[in-house]
């Protein structure tokens, strides 16, 4: 076996985030062992710790590639269990901003698959690594530190409080989650939490599985989102089994029901009658299910001046975002390059792990950045989000309300909006002097940035 940099690794939770991590673990530790509350599965399926999981999830491009980048073959591996590849272009529909966006063929494909598919195939890759063990059923108590760093994780099963174990290593990576319980236990130990933002969003929604009717359309995905300060939006994702996954979201409030006439009812209220009337000649499967969540939240580790050296968080426990805009599992592959990057310079120089924390929490804090400002721009369209504002909010509502209105007619527009959109490209790349220009001179542009601009100033009077 190749002998490898570092001796062990701890990642505590199996989430994508915690995988993704495994795998790049992987390459340098002897041995990697994953820490998961839930049970293992034996086939795809939703599982208490990711609630999320009963609804739509988009992969990103980004998270897609880096995916198979660490995967070889992964792509075609879901695809042959059923997921769906959709062309951004050709195969969207899209009404946002009072207008349908651009259709033609894009670059740019995705795969649309259930997140119990997506995150089962990569933890059976994972569990194929040679020095990978996943432990389940185990919830870890504690880490241990030793006066000078990290030493490892205290654990216990979940079904037996009585059984407990200490379990050693020379890294922990807590991936556990939002409820990450590291904040806390810095305060214990004698160091500062990490501060933190927060923007509250009061996001619920309402998603039913449906059998995908057999009639022809002229879309594979479908979204219609109201123009703020309308609050109401849904799309609909092709799944595996020939099935449809729609999510109907509401903001501060107004969240939809899940009874199904209510749920129909909600659908029907849209801007456009689309997804209503997809709907109608679809055979629900399930009871409508719920989410709600109140508040996007990060964690600045980067602005720690001290930490116990041993010691990593990434994924929700670092930053989590509003789900509507799908930005969870590329986030977790924009932290696992991260993680990669400042291993391979460890394991070229020979330099130790002891102060790994501070270049790998400056990384992660800027691939954080793009997806935290995309979602956090987009919440503050709505008076009743509470959070810092930027004082260029205004400015960006506003030009932003003019790329979506150019995206109605102009496919290059409309494919850097995709690409932004996937984490692809910085938000910067919609200011261009190529994109500026479009965007300056598509029909319609003019009437729906002052409009914008008029809702905006009003959502932002104090």
């Amino acid at each position: 076996m190749e002998r490898k940099s570092f001796g062990d690794a701890i990642v505590i939770g199996g989430s994508m985030a915690g995988l993704l991590a495994a795998r790049v673990l992987a390459d340098f530790f002897a041995t990697v062992t994953v820490i998961e509350r839930d049970e293992r599965s034996e086939r795809p399926e939703p599982r208490r710790g990711v609630p999320q999981g009963r609804h739509a999830h988009g992969l990103l491009l980004r998270g897609q590639d880096t995916i198979c980048r660490l995967f070889a073959g992964v792509r075609e591996e879901l695809l042959a269990a059923g997921a769906t590849s959709v062309n951004m272009g050709r195969d969207v529909k899209w009404f946002h901003f009072d207008v349908w966006k651009c259709r033609y063929h894009s670059a740019l494909d995705f795969i649309s698959a259930s997140r119990p598919l997506i995150e089962w195939t990569v933890a059976e890759r994972v569990r194929r690594l040679p020095n990978v063990k996943m432990l389940h059923g185990w919830a870890v108590e504690s880490i241990v530190y030793d006066g000078h760093s990290v030493s490892g994780v205290r654990m216990q099963r979940r079904d037996d409080r009585e059984t407990q174990q200490r379990l050693d290593a020379d890294l922990v990576i807590d991936a556990s989650g939002r409820g990450s319980q590291i904040p806390q236990q810095l305060r214990v130990l004698g160091f500062e939490r990490p501060e933190e933002s927060a923007v509250r969003i009061d996001v619920g929604y309402a998603s039913c599985l449906f059998r995908a009717p057999s009639a022809p359309r002229d879309w594979k995905a479908l979204f219609v989102m109201s123009q703020p300060p309308a609050k109401r939006g849904a799309l609909i994702l092709p799944l595996e089994g020939d099935r449809w996954i729609c999510t109907l979201i509401g903001r501060h409030g107004d969240h939809p029901p899940t009874d199904l006439a209510g749920y129909m009812a909600f659908a029907k209220s849209l801007p456009m009658p689309d997804v209503y009337e997809a709907l109608r000649g679809a055979e629900p499967l399930v009871e409508p299910v719920r989410y709600g969540f109140p508040t996007g939240l990060r964690r600045h580790y980067e602005k720690l001046r001290r930490f116990p050296p041993g010691l990593l968080v990434l994924g929700d426990a670092l930053c989590s975002f509003n789900p509507v805009y799908g930005q969870g599992m590329s986030a977790a592959s924009m932290y696992a390059n991260a993680l990669q990057a400042c291993l391979q310079e460890r394991a070229a120089t020979g330099w130790s792990l002891m102060d790994l924390w501070r270049p790998f929490f400056r990384d992660v804090a800027r691939a954080a950045d793009w997806p935290w400002q995309l979602a956090t721009g987009e919440d503050f369209r709505f008076a009743e989000t509470t959070g810092a504002r930027s004082r260029a909010l205004k400015l960006l509502h506003w030009y932003t309300a003019k790329v979506h209105a150019a995206a109605g007619v102009s496919p290059q527009v409309t494919e850097r909006f995709y690409e932004v959109m996937h984490l692809l490209k910085a938000p910067t790349a919609l200011f261009t002097p190529a994109i500026l220009w479009k965007v300056a001179t598509s029909r319609g542009a003019r009437r729906t940035a002052r409009r914008a601009m008029d809702q905006t100033s009003v959502a932002l009077r104090p």
